[in-house]
């Protein structure tokens, strides 16, 4: 029998090969409720579904950055409504900006390349400051290099830069940030 001790400083109890910890057991729930929602609340899913949610936590506990691991990593949901109201207001204008240009071909692009450099620190937030970029009207993050990405904007003489820095800014509120943003640092 193994000999279970609780860590009252990060609320875990663990044994000597499994640490089952607070992170642990919210997953569970959460992917419960996905589970239950994706098969319309039907017991008999479960079978399936134990499994399934099980893997999904123990993965998602083991992919998440040892940074955010000993951090809260629930947001908060005044920021997450925030933040969707940003994103959904970024679709509608790239899909617009983008369907403007479809229908009126005569608009004289300058299509380039930029450097950005960002303050963000772990990868999750990276990559979906880069995802996010890629909704921002004309533009693709097309390449990334350490804290270096690279964007493809289809009008250099249009762009706004500061919507980089907008972006960023709201990711940092969002996920959280370790280091202080720096502001505009953007290199043509």
């Amino acid at each position: 029998m193994r000999k279970l001790t609780e860590d009252n400083q990060s609320g875990t109890l663990r044994t000597s090969k499994f640490t089952l910890s607070l992170d642990f057991w919210i997953r569970i729930a959460l992917f419960s409720v996905f589970w239950m929602l994706l098969t319309g609340w039907q017991p008999s899913s479960w079978g399936v579904g134990a499994v399934f949610v099980i893997m999904s936590s123990s993965l998602s506990l083991f992919l998440t950055d040892k940074q955010q691991q000993t951090k809260n990593w629930i947001i908060n949901p005044t920021k997450s409504i925030s933040f969707l109201f940003y994103f959904f207001e970024q679709s509608l204008r790239g899909g617009w900006d983008i369907a403007k240009l479809a229908l009126i071909p005569q608009s004289k692009l300058s299509a380039g390349v930029i450097t950005y450099h960002t303050d963000l620190v772990t990868e999750s937030q990276i990559v979906t400051l880069m995802q996010i970029l890629s909704l921002l009207p004309g533009t693709v993050s097309a390449h990334r290099q350490d804290c270096e990405i690279t964007i493809h904007v289809l009008n250099l003489n249009g762009f706004d830069r500061t919507e980089i820095d907008d972006c960023q800014l709201r990711v940092s509120e969002l996920l959280g940030s370790r280091a202080p943003l720096l502001g505009d640092r953007v290199d043509s």
